[in-house]
């Protein structure tokens, strides 16, 4: 598994893991419920994202989520092993890092307008996939489609939700709440991504377009390096 770890970014991961969410213990079906004031816990790493975010061409907020997923699932399941340029890696082919369809992301870490059923990770335009959620989460009672700036499925939201930013529910919207939900579902499909074969099965998983895999691979060397 390709993971960068600079002197910066392990000073200021020492920070979010002693205080990172115990991922295991959140709730996979948390409603969308009324704003509250809330600290956000990615924003312990804002100050390595802000860094990282010109050189590595990736909006500041959004490797800020990256980074924060794949240090709250070291935490959380140390046997793991995902990095953060996977899960960047898979932002920018399902979604550019949440710009697709003139996309922006807010400082909240919401993306808008909403992302459904983008083409350019799956252009040969795969079988729509049965309905499971009558559109309760995807908008759309006919087919399931694919949601927010990683692009994930109805029914993986449902098993894996998470509200990642500490605001009371789960949004596939948010980048912070949509990067964990896929971590932790990369996770529970690859077992130990330092492994080259868990690391594929997991991100095959994900999203099962031919050459998906090969595309994340290389971006995520790039990242890596």
């Amino acid at each position: 598994m390709i993971v960068l770890s600079p002197n910066r970014y392990l000073a200021v991961l020492a920070g979010v893991l002693a205080s990172a969410m115990v991922v295991a213990g959140c709730s996979s079906r948390i409603e969308k419920g009324e704003n509250k004031a809330h600290d956000i816990p990615s924003t312990q790493l804002k100050q390595w994202s802000e860094l990282h975010a010109g050189p590595y061409e990736i909006p500041e907020r959004a490797l800020r989520s990256y980074a924060y997923a794949a240090a709250a699932m070291g935490k959380a399941q140390p046997g793991c092993g995902l990095g953060w340029s996977t899960l960047a890696a898979i932002g920018d082919i399902s979604s550019d890092h949440g710009s697709a369809s003139s996309g922006i992301i807010t400082g909240e870490g919401i993306v808008v307008p909403a992302l459904r059923n983008l083409t350019q990770a799956n252009p040969a335009h795969a079988k729509p996939a049965a309905d499971t959620d009558a559109g309760k989460y995807d908008g759309n009672e006919t087919i399931d489609v694919t949601m927010g700036p990683m692009q994930i499925l109805p029914s993986r939201w449902e098993q894996f939700a998470t509200d990642a930013d500490n605001d009371g529910r789960a949004d596939p919207d948010n980048y912070d709440d949509a990067t964990l939900t896929a971590a932790r579902f990369l996770c529970a499909a690859g077992g130990n991504l330092r492994n080259g074969e868990g690391w594929a099965n997991a991100v095959s998983q994900f999203n099962r377009t031919p050459g998906f895999v090969e595309k994340v691979h290389a971006k995520a060397m790039t990242y890596g390096r």
